[in-house]
């Protein structure tokens, strides 16, 4: 049998439940119709039991005292009575007014915690109506009316510059893809350029084709160890044509940003701006090796 502190799940000093002091209600109990509780018109209820639930009895503190603390039929006097008894008779009284006021105690205990709760329901009402009213009366202010659409036009015309802005976003994009249609149309035209190389137009460039396709050549490359990457990857990062599976080598061709920079002269600036850099780190060095020497 489980004792002390394992009652609890072993731990201590948790305290049981408070007991209700009234076990029924001291004061007539009020209960509200609730339509969707109970037997619908024209339904019998069945024998031995009452259409609507019953209340509960009611139990006055008045009764209560009455009936569960019975004053004494004949009080003796005290002063025929020794100390025993006086003892007796005292402690008996005491019990019976310390209960009775703890029962009224609790009775007004009650009553002001009835009161807190009504209070605060009807503070919780209030606040919920003036939320409503506040909400009702900025939509009735705010949202416009079906009459109110319906005056004008469903859709509100752009203004001039609107209009002006919207066909110069038109004019950008339309020129935007012309632009990308002609790069696209330059690079197709470039690989074309470069895969006119090895276009099979003789009898011995047919024959060197099957040789590579089919020869030892072809069988002992696939075996090699490799890391590979994708073609389109290595073009569009080194900016080629044609490189292989293993990086740009030397069989990869000049892409289109290549060949505009060629023609352009950004490439030639580039590269000279490249050069006078290295000849100033040079020159540099060589005359900071000089003042050493001369240090020295």
């Amino acid at each position: 049998m489980t004792k002390g502190a394992r009652v609890f799940g072993g731990k201590s000093g948790v305290l049981p439940e408070v007991r209700q002091i009234f076990k029924q209600p001291i004061k007539p109990v009020v209960r509200h119709a609730n339509p969707n509780v109970g037997y619908a018109e024209g339904v019998e209820h069945p024998k031995g039991t009452s259409r609507e639930q019953p209340l509960p009895k009611v139990r006055t503190v008045g009764d209560l005292i009455k009936d569960t603390m019975k004053n004494p039929k004949s009080v003796p006097q005290l002063s025929t009575l020794n100390e025993q008894q006086k003892e007796k008779v005292t402690k008996a009284a005491l019990r019976r007014k310390y209960y009775a006021d703890s029962l009224h105690r609790e009775e007004k205990r009650l009553e002001y915690v009835e009161k807190r709760t009504i209070e605060r329901e009807d503070e919780e009402k209030r606040i919920k109506e003036n939320i409503t009213y506040e909400e009702s009366e900025s939509a009735r202010l705010t949202l416009p009316t079906i009459n109110k659409l319906l005056e004008g036009p469903l859709m509100r015309e752009r203004t001039e510059e609107e209009k002006q802005i919207l066909q110069a976003k038109r004019q950008a994009n339309r020129l935007q893809n012309e632009l990308r249609g002609k790069e696209n149309r330059a690079t197709d035209l470039l690989e074309l350029y470069y895969a006119a190389d090895n276009f099979i137009t003789t009898e011995a460039d047919l024959k060197a084709a099957i040789e590579d396709a089919f020869g030892a050549k072809r069988i002992s490359t696939e075996f090699q160890a490799q890391r590979t990457y994708s073609p389109k990857l290595l073009d569009a990062l080194f900016g080629t044509i044609g490189a292989t599976k293993s990086g740009a080598d030397s069989s990869s061709k000049p892409g289109l940003a290549q060949v505009e920079e060629q023609i352009t002269g950004d490439r030639h600036e580039f590269e000279q701006r490249v050069a006078d850099a290295h000849d100033r780190a040079v020159n540099k060095e060589r005359e900071e090796s000089l003042r050493d020497l001369k240090a020295n």
